[in-house]
This record gives structure tokens, C-alpha cells and sequence, in this order.
């Protein structure tokens, strides 16, 4: 038996064609027209999921939220579709965690190559996880958890501010250019550097007095360093 895809869409002519194409591909299918219907089916292990942002019940882009939040399904690897022409979803689906994001109509020949793609990656990153815990200055990553301390508080992050921290503690030091963020972060989305600079301010904002920690490497791109306790309190202006 092939390894096992689940295909959430509610538009019938697109799931039947995707479940042909990958069976003929050597997968083993799953198919549901329903969001709550695949939060059940998913507790059976599927290797990936094919999600669609129009389906019924719940909405595509709550199960993408309840597929990262959900213990069992965090690292799922996911590919959303839309038919929408917006670029709403598109970015909305890589803000949510989907690894990769396929516009409607959808190439079968495409589809299959792009799951084959996504589901290597997953295995490589098994293969090269980083620890359970990263503890970085102020900071603190709990990347099975997928949680984030401050000085102890826990700071609430989006996926993508999760997996952009996670790549730039784990290289500590090292100066990331933009391009390899995007390619390690996004690697299938066509998006341009500042994008990275936008998520680069949000996450700043959401780390308060760590923010520091992540330095501008000007014209080239960022470096996240370490800084002790007792260095950011020197930073710190008196009173």
C-alpha cells in the first residue's frame, strides 16, 4: 500500500480528478466533502493532507488552524487549494502552516509532483529535527509543543512566526540572507523578500524585550544572537 492522502474539498469534479490522479500515482485515497468529517479521518494517519479552502462545515481555513494546534496533526504536511483569483487565501494558507498552496484549476500531473515534494521534505526535516527545546537568551522554544516563552511568559505565535523564530535560533550567530528564509520557510511560495521583513517586524513586536535578539545584518538580512539577562537589563534605560 502506497502512502495515504487525505482530499478535503467540497467540489466534486476536482476531488474526483485529484483521487484519480493519485491513485493511478500508486497512493492510497481518502475523501471528504466535510471539515469536520476530516478532523476524524485524520486521526488515521494520513501521510498528507489536500485541503481545500471551500468545503462544507467547518471552513478550510479553521481545519487548517485545528490541524496545527492539534496534537497528532501538528507536523502534518498540507497542501491547500482555492479557486478563489485572490491572493487572500494563498497567503492566508502559508499564514495558517500549509507547506504548500496549489491554485484551481489544478494540474493532476502538478498536484502529484508537488505531495511528492512536500512529503520528502517532511521526511528529511524528521530526519534533521531540531531539539525539543531550544533555549536561546530571553528566549525559549519548545518546538514539540510548538510554544514560545519570553522571560518565562508565553508569547502566541502564528505558524509561520514559529517556523521563521525556529529556523534563526537554530543557526544562532550565523547571518540568514532573505532569500534562504524564504526558501526554508516558504519554499513553495512565489513571494517576494519583504515579505520576510514584515514577519521579521510582527514577530519583533510579539517578543517584546527579546526583540533584540534578532539583529537587521543590513543589505543582507538578519542574525539571531544570544544575549544574557544581565546585557539586556544594561540596555535598558534607568529610571
Amino acid at each position: 500500500m502506497g502512502e495515504g492522502i487525505l482530499i478535503v474539498d467540497a467540489d466534486e469534479g476536482s476531488a474526483s480528478a485529484l483521487e484519480r490522479a493519485f491513485r493511478d500515482a500508486g497512493f492510497d485515497v481518502r475523501h471528504t466533502a466535510d471539515g469536520e468529517e476530516a478532523l476524524a479521518l485524520l486521526h488515521e494517519g494520513p501521510d498528507l493532507a489536500i485541503v481545500s479552502m471551500e468545503i462544507h462545515g467547518l471552513r478550510g481555513p479553521e481545519l487548517l488552524r485545528r490541524i496545527r494546534r492539534t496534537d497528532g496533526t501538528s507536523e502534518l504536511p498540507v497542501i491547500a487549494t482555492s479557486s478563489s483569483p485572490d491572493e487572500i487565501d494563498r497567503v492566508l494558507s502559508f499564514e495558517l502552516g500549509a507547506d504548500d498552496f496549489v491554485a484551481k484549476p489544478i494540474s493532476r500531473r502538478e498536484i502529484v509532483l508537488r505531495a511528492r515534494a512536500v512529503l520528502r521534505r517532511a521526511r528529511i526535516a524528521r530526519r534533521v529535527r531540531p531539539p525539543k527545546t531550544l533555549e536561546a537568551g530571553l528566549i525559549t522554544i519548545d518546538t514539540q509543543q510548538q510554544q514560545v516563552k519570553v522571560e518565562g511568559r508565553e508569547v502566541h505565535l502564528t505558524q509561520v512566526e514559529l517556523r521563521l523564530l525556529t529556523d534563526l535560533a537554530a543557526r544562532s550567530g550565523h547571518v540568514q540572507r532573505r532569500e534562504q528564509l524564504l526558501e526554508r520557510v516558504w519554499p513553495d511560495a512565489d513571494l517576494g523578500e519583504r515579505t520576510v521583513d514584515t514577519h521579521i517586524r510582527r514577530l519583533r513586536e510579539k517578543l517584546g524585550p527579546a526583540a533584540e535578539q534578532i539583529e537587521t545584518v543590513r543589505g543582507v538580512g538578519y542574525r539571531f544572537r544570544l544575549v544574557r539577562r544581565c546585557e539586556t537589563e544594561q540596555q535598558s534605560p534607568r529610571a
